[in-house]
């Protein structure tokens, strides 16, 4: 089960690096720069627990909890970031 739960949160880690850098593509940091940097510590800080799981350290449901809930709510807001820019 530990397994299980290590590669899910591996996926879910890689995902929210994408969105990440999905985001940071879609708009202009000079307008809105505590939105870039939080959306840079988020794909560093998920970059690193990717690393941290491939190690085989033990993932938290916690943190895949987390994960996941990131990328439901770059999901529910890309139609916004893709608006937003043009």
């Amino acid at each position: 089960m530990q397994t299980i739960l290590q590669v899910l949160d591996a996926f879910l880690c890689v995902l929210v690096v994408i969105a990440a850098a999905e985001y940071l593509r879609r708009i202009r940091p000079m307008d809105d720069p505590i939105l870039a940097v939080v959306l840079y510590v988020m794909a560093i800080a998920a970059f690193g627990s990717f690393i941290f799981n491939i190690k085989g350290h033990p993932g938290s449901p916690f943190t895949m909890a987390l994960h996941g809930a990131i990328i439901l709510y770059a999901i529910s807001r890309r139609g916004h970031i893709c608006t937003a820019s043009q």
